[in-house]
């Protein structure tokens, strides 16, 4: 508990502890950081490793705590913890997510579904463009510790390439797939659904791994399946990283969406690479090589109809000062527009090429694409979050009335302002199947009675009074 800290015995720092001895003394704070720290104690850690020595951020630490304690109120006052269908849900995401889990998988700095997630309740608040999508990751940072199970660490932030790569990638139809298949797995852990109800969204998922379990191999999925195993993807400066065998499966859906894409070579032996140097590197100074794939095939153990050439991207190694090359598989033509191309994809993620696992380098359609305030697939996005806003109006209409349901900028203003709204309405969409809109207006139509005090019709059927 806090106070065990803050008296000196704990789980955070003596710095942080005395940080949080300035919070106490109001009844509210104080019982309230108590509960946060209980719910979540790996925040409170992290957040202790963010305390200077010298107490030189007090300030900034207090006002992140405070902000904490207001988000956890609002998630607390929400139909997330009152409904208790939801909350169950809820309170199984930590492990619904561990669940994705696959064997000797590497564990990411940033997930591709917690990145998915912020883009999409960004635009729930009707943000416009990939700038504010990433400055909304930091202003809703408090919320989204509460409310995404592998929420990054709050000494980070999502940046513009790695929401990029996220929304070149996922169309309309893997939103659906990933946030059914995610609430799925919530509801059949938490028993509010059969194991069979997994296998009706997901055959070939459910059939290779149980119940909603997936710790299996990966062959013999398409990229229709895709959307299901976006939690087992991890981002880094714009790089989309994986699995090989999900990566060729990405592959094939940007293909789909109209992208190009570098491919990494880096899974092949040393000595593979070193042919691939004295063949393709070693023929020019040029920082960027492009050649054709059929030359390279006897080297090359997996390629796809669509892949076209063998890229090299050459660079200084930091720390030893000698060059370094990285090899890829691309769907780019032999052109000089290809090199040009490459050359802006690779600025972005030039810092972080030497990754262990495998990874995709998106690349730009045009120069439009690379500009901040471009959303890619914006139409699917927009279809998205309009089917989930709309259905939470359609719940109103029918509690307060057609006339009096909130206008959209009211609702985009509210999502904004209370990110919890927006997660609540994420809820109200995809529970939908086991909770329709008459149980959940029931339900809000019982806690207005009950914030009014004792309901004198409280032995009426409350369905009589409307």
């Amino acid at each position: 508990m806090l106070l065990s800290v803050v008296t000196g015995a704990g789980t955070v720092n003596q710095i942080y502890a005395t940080i949080l001895r300035s919070l106490l003394g109001n009844d509210v704070i104080e019982s309230t950081l108590q509960e946060v720290e209980e719910k979540y104690p790996s925040l409170f850690d992290k957040l202790a490793e963010l305390a200077m020595p010298d107490g030189s951020n007090q300030d900034e630490m207090v006002d992140y705590s405070l902000h904490v304690v207001d988000a956890f109120i609002k998630l607390k006052q929400s139909e997330i913890y009152q409904n208790p269908d939801l909350n169950k849900v809820f309170s199984a995401f930590s492990a619904v997510s561990n669940s994705y889990a696959l064997k000797n998988q590497s564990e990411y700095i940033l997930r591709f579904d917690t990145a998915l997630t912020i883009c999409v309740m960004a635009l729930m608040c009707g943000l416009k463009d990939l700038k504010n999508i990433t400055a909304y990751s930091n202003y809703a940072n408090q919320y989204l510790q509460l409310l995404l199970p592998c929420m990054l660490h709050p000494r980070y932030r999502i940046s513009v390439p790695n929401c990029r790569s996220v929304m070149r990638l996922v169309n309309y139809n893997m939103l659906e797939s990933f946030y059914t298949n995610f609430f799925t797995r919530a509801k059949v852990a938490t028993k509010l659904c059969p194991p069979s109800k997994l296998r009706e969204i997901q055959p070939s998922l459910a059939n290779k791994a149980g119940a909603f379990s997936v710790t299996t191999e990966l062959h013999g999925l398409t990229h229709a399946d895709l959307g299901a195993y976006l939690p087992c993807l991890g981002l880094d400066h714009g790089l989309i990283l994986g699995p090989r065998p999900l990566l060729f499966l990405c592959c094939d859906q940007l293909n789909l969406n109209g992208y190009d894409y570098l491919l990494s070579l880096n899974h092949l032996p040393r000595e593979v690479l070193a042919q691939f140097e004295s063949r393709l590197a070693a023929t020019s100074n040029a920082k960027i090589l492009i050649d054709r794939i059929d030359t390279y095939y006897d080297l090359l153990d997996e390629i796809s109809e669509d892949m076209q050439t063998v890229v090299c991207i050459k660079r200084i190694d930091p720390q030893t000062n000698q060059i370094e090359a990285f090899f890829y598989l691309s769907t780019l033509p032999q052109v000089e527009d290809s090199l040009y191309l490459i050359q802006k994809a690779e600025y972005e993620c030039e810092m972080s090429l030497r990754q262990k696992d495998s990874y995709i380098m998106t690349i730009s359609r045009n120069d439009n694409e690379e500009h901040e305030l471009f959303l890619p697939q914006r139409q699917d996005y927009n279809r998205f979050v309009v089917n989930i806003l709309s259905y939470e109006r359609e719940i109103s209409a029918k509690l307060v009335g057609h006339s009096n349901v909130k206008p959209w900028d009211v609702i985009l203003y509210r999502n904004g302002s209370n990110p919890v709204a927006a997660m609540t309405s994420i809820f109200y969409y995809f529970m939908s199947d086991i909770i329709d809109s008459n149980q959940i207006i029931m339900h809000q139509r019982k806690r207005m009675f009950d914030l009014l005090g004792s309901n004198p019709s409280s032995e009426t059927d409350p369905r009589g009074l409307f």
